[in-house]
């Protein structure tokens, strides 16, 4: 099979320049997101770290942004399951769901302490409308603290 390509600037035909005829390469086929969905993870988490700015000065770290962002995945109601766990395993947790919350410690009856967890699949696996219902949440946070954007264009 052979695949033609349609290549765009000049960045990307110095770079094709550069590949060795007769080699054979990888390439790897995704989904282009839509522009709209793009910008709207911009301004999500450009509002998300204002808001932490807003709350916890300009010293404000990523996990203060973090706490925003599973802030307003609780308030958004977005996708998410429960999962029960033993403390250990938390942080492989973690790895795996873009956004994890501890609930609660309880001992199974056989004595095994575990912990609840609330995990989320993100913003990343939302779809465009689900993405706004988020984005609308995050505004509202915002709005709340008096942070307000003067042009929004989505």
């Amino acid at each position: 099979a052979e695949i033609t390509f349609t290549v765009k600037g000049m960045y990307s035909i110095n770079q094709l320049s550069e590949l060795v005829k007769g080699t054979l390469y990888r390439a790897r086929l995704t989904e282009v997101k839509s522009k709209r969905s793009i910008k709207q993870n911009s301004l999500l988490w450009e509002l998300i770290h204002e808001i932490s700015i807003k709350r916890n000065g300009e010293q404000a770290t990523s996990d203060d942004d973090w706490d925003v962002y599973l802030e307003a995945l609780e308030k958004a109601n977005a996708k998410f399951e429960y999962i029960a766990i033993k403390p250990e395993a938390v942080p492989l947790l973690k790895e795996h769901f873009r956004a994890v919350k501890e609930l609660n410690r309880f001992t199974t009856e056989k004595g095994v302490e575990m912990v609840q967890c609330r995990v989320y699949y993100g913003s990343s696996k939302m779809d465009i409308k689900e993405m706004g219902k988020l984005l609308d949440t995050v505004l509202d946070i915002a709005s709340e603290l008096d942070i307000y954007i003067k042009e929004i264009e989505i």
